[in-house]
C-alpha cells in the first residue's frame, strides 16, 4: 500500500507536467499565428511563481521549443531549396548567385522581378502565362519564408528567454541550498 502511493503520486505529476507541457505547446502555436508572444510569457512566469518554482516544466519547454526551432529551420531551408531546384530543372537557371544557401535568412527579401531577370538573361523567352506562374511560385515561396523567418525569430527568442530563466532558476536554487547550512552542501571557509 505504501509503494503505491508515491508512484500514484508521480504518475499524476507526470501527468500534470504534460497537461502543461501541451498547454504551453499551445500558447506557443497561438503566438506564432498572432506573432504576439505574451500568453505563453505570462503562462511561463506563473509556473515560475510555484513553491517550487516547476524547473521541470522550463526544460521540457526548453527542449521542445529546440526541436520545433530546427523544424521551422528546416523547413526554411527547403522551401528555398525548393525554388532553386525547379529553376534549374525546369529553366537551366541557377539562382544560387542571388540566394546561396548562407545567406538563407536573406532569402525572404529576394525580389520577384530579379529572379525573372535572371532567367531571362539566361536567354529563356517566357511567355506571359509562363511569366505570371513563374511570379506566383517565386512569390508564393517568398512569402512563406518571410513568415519561417518570422516564426524562427519569435522562436529563438523564446527558446533562448526559457532558458534564461531556467539558468537563473537553478543558479537560484543552488545559492539557496547553499546557505541552508544542515539542509544543503557545507558553506565554504572563510579566509
Amino acid at each position: 500500500m505504501m509503494l503505491e502511493e508515491p508512484l500514484g503520486q508521480s504518475f499524476l505529476s507526470l501527468a500534470e507536467l504534460n497537461h502543461l507541457r501541451t498547454e504551453a505547446m499551445a500558447l506557443f502555436e497561438q503566438s506564432l499565428t498572432s506573432g504576439d508572444s505574451s500568453g505563453l510569457i505570462a503562462f511561463i512566469e506563473h509556473q515560475l511563481s510555484h513553491e517550487p518554482p516547476r524547473i521541470e516544466l522550463l526544460r521540457e519547454l526548453a527542449d521542445d521549443l529546440q526541436l520545433r526551432l530546427l523544424s521551422l529551420r528546416e523547413y526554411h531551408f527547403d522551401v528555398r531549396e525548393r525554388v532553386v531546384r525547379m529553376l534549374k530543372e525546369s529553366y537551366n537557371v541557377d539562382v544560387t548567385t542571388l540566394t546561396p544557401p548562407a545567406r538563407l535568412s536573406q532569402y525572404h527579401t529576394l525580389r520577384v522581378d530579379d529572379v525573372l531577370s535572371l532567367v531571362r538573361a539566361s536567354g529563356i523567352q517566357l511567355n506571359d502565362q509562363e511569366t505570371a506562374l513563374l511570379q506566383k511560385m517565386v512569390d508564393a515561396s517568398l512569402k512563406m519564408a518571410a513568415q519561417l523567418y518570422n516564426d524562427i525569430q519569435l522562436t529563438a527568442t523564446l527558446h533562448q528567454m526559457v532558458i534564461d530563466w531556467l539558468d537563473a532558476m537553478q543558479a537560484t536554487i543552488a545559492k539557496r541550498y547553499w546557505n541552508h547550512g544542515s539542509d544543503g552542501p557545507p558553506h565554504p571557509p572563510r579566509h
